[in-house]
């Protein structure tokens, strides 16, 4: 009995996928590179363990979903926001920059491959204007630039994709059907698909919303999977209606739901999140295991010229043109250049291209297919290893990050986090329970539903001006955890949990974590003391001290942290030094009688 070549392809497509994802989490970097080395060395022209033609037009039906998936998702995680910092610079890239990378990498093409025909030449301009969150959104978490920069190159991501993909479909039409159809039913086709793609998005969510906000209509335990049906079935209905028109019909159905966000959104992104890095990994190996080397390897030295002048003319030209009058410096515009790695979109529409053109005769489909994979595979290994060096030196990291992002957001951490939102720093409470999140809103604080030990929620985090992590739940194991993903993020000297009860002693233990004002309190005893309606009170120092005297000064005091007059937070352990001009957040005592002594040692 011999093995269906479907079902091993299959197999091993999902095993390599989750092995790629794996080796690009322990080595911090894309995902997509360890899945594009991994499909080629599976795939038919290394170790035949992948055959991708096995799967015959079930590749294309699969290739079409993940993509549907993938942009929905990606239009959830864009936010209004984001255009209100950098609303000029990203509608200038996805316009005349969009038509700027076109022109531009077509030229280069057909200067560095004469024999590939202004034709192909166009068609491959058109796929490679896409950057994509896919490999944005590792390299905006690995690298933290300022808001507004990352707000640019989020935001030109998750737009990009549609309308390049909408730019690929007009130039393929042209190619296979102007010649018998005419140019006027070309472009007559190309505006359907956009009327179309957004007379579906909006009314798919519209809909979403609607039925969201109804729990009598839709279980709780069913909106992540109504949601994903809806936007499966709103681009195969896009599609069924005109072809290559659910790019856009997705995109903007996940953009248009965001914004409106009703209830349980947290929930219905955390799943999507996990379903898009699944789809992202299995497509991937298989469009990564359909190339053939050989034909890699032929592109030779003008290919490694094309990519190289796609990132160091076309990519700076287009910067600097559509950026002009903003407000960002030079060396945000320099960065900016640096950063457009090509991914999942750019893979998927290539490989699809390829197979239609083929169908009609066209060889030059798969050249184009191998030097959009090469320019993948150029722009990530060149600019994902050197994002935050290249940040650093041009001095675009975010500055001064004194928040605090809370683990928790239950009563503890809400009397932790409200004294230092009413103080002016930035505080992030995540939580997986839906009442604890809505609990802090309502207090005026930035809460969200998420599981904040999951590593990839953790990528998608907005954590603009947070530097710091405070652990707070009720459980300890949770806690431990958290400082040991968190440590990764923001130092382990800037992470710190709440000492529990049941806290193992072993001081000397190498997986200890530092604790909160180290055995001065305890969760237990905060959550007491805010039954009692104890608060954190936050007061000026005036006078250099060891904070093992404050409790003297002020009784049943306990010292928490505090910030120094430049704005840098300190925790506060056994023996730490507070200095005039401190801002000090501390529990306050149990009887309101000693103001005297706290004006001694403070001025409130």
């Amino acid at each position: 009995m011999h093995a269906d070549p479907m079902v091993t392809t299959s197999a091993v497509a999902i095993v390599a996928g989750v092995c790629g994802q794996v080796i690009s989490r322990r080595l911090r970097i894309p995902a997509i590179l360890p899945l594009l080395i991994t499909g080629v060395l599976l795939g038919p022209s290394v170790l035949e363990l992948i055959d991708p033609a096995s799967l015959g037009s079930g590749l294309r039906v699969l290739v079409g979903f993940a993509v549907a998936i993938i942009l929905f998702e990606g239009g959830l995680s864009l936010k209004p926001s984001a255009f209100r910092t950098a609303g000029r610079a990203i509608r200038n890239l996805v316009t005349i920059g969009a038509l700027m990378t076109w022109g531009g990498c077509a030229l280069a093409a057909r200067w560095l491959f004469p024999d590939l025909g202004w034709e192909m030449a166009i068609l491959f301009g058109a796929l490679v204007i896409v950057t994509g969150p896919t490999v944005i959104q590792p390299l905006l978490y690995m690298v933290r630039p300022r808001q507004r920069v990352a707000d640019v190159l989020r935001g030109e991501a998750i737009l990009i994709d549609p309308i390049g993909a909408l730019l690929a479909v007009l130039v393929l039409e042209f190619l296979v059907e102007a010649d018998d159809a005419g140019t006027g039913h070309v472009f007559w086709a190309f505006f359907q698909r956009v009327g179309v793609g957004v007379l579906l998005g909006g009314g798919c969510a519209l809909l979403l919303s609607w039925v969201l906000r109804r729990p009598k209509i839709l279980a709780r335990d069913l909106r992540n999977l109504a949601v994903v049906a809806a936007a499966i079935g709103s681009y195969a209905l896009s599609e069924s209606l005109l072809g290559e028109s659910g790019v856009l019909t997705v995109t903007l159905a996940g953009f248009l739901l965001g914004w409106m966000h009703p209830p349980g959104l947290e929930q219905v992104e955390e799943f999507k999140g996990q379903l898009t890095l699944m789809m992202v990994s299995i497509v991937f190996v298989l469009l990564s295991a359909n190339l053939e080397l050989s034909g890699l390897l032929d592109l030779g030295w003008p290919g490694v010229g094309l990519v190289l002048a796609i990132i160091f003319i076309v990519r700076p030209a287009t910067i600097f043109s559509c950026t002009t009058g903003t407000e960002l410096t030079l060396n945000e515009k320099l960065f900016l250049s640096w950063i457009a790695p090509r991914g999942i979109v750019a893979a998927a529409v290539s490989s699809l291209f390829a197979l239609v053109l083929e169908s009609k005769g066209e060889p030059g489909g798969r050249v184009v297919m191998n030097m959009t994979f090469a320019v993948i595979a150029g722009t990530v290994v060149l600019q994902a290893p050197t994002a935050r060096f290249v940040a650093k030196r041009l001095k675009v990291l975010e500055d001064q990050a004194n928040g605090i992002l809370f683990v928790g957001a239950n009563r503890v951490a809400r009397g932790l986090a409200r004294a230092l939102h009413r103080a002016g720093f930035p505080i992030q409470l995540l939580d997986t329970s839906s009442y604890q999140v809505e609990q802090a809103r309502k207090m005026g604080m930035n809460a969200t539903r998420i599981n904040a030990v999951d590593p990839l929620m953790i990528e998608r985090l907005d954590l603009h001006g947070i530097g710091h992590m405070i652990a707070a739940t009720p459980s300890d194991s949770l806690n431990r955890l958290a400082v040991q993903i968190y440590a990764d993020v923001f130092g382990r000297e800037n992470v710190r949990t709440l000492r529990m009860s049941n806290s193992p002693q072993d001081d000397e233990s190498t997986d200890e974590p530092t604790y909160l004002s180290g055995d001065r309190v305890m969760w237990e005893e905060l959550a007491r003391s805010f039954e009692q309606d104890r608060e954190v009170l936050t007061a000026e120092v005036d006078q250099d001290l060891n904070v093992d005297e404050l409790g003297e000064l002020i009784e049943d005091a306990i010292p928490l942290l505090a910030y120094d007059a430049k704005g840098n937070l300190k925790f506060l352990e056994g023996g730490s030094q507070l200095s005039k001009g401190d801002l000090l957040f501390y529990l306050s005592p149990g009887k309101p009688s000693l103001e005297i002594d706290q004006e001694a040692v403070v001025e409130a």
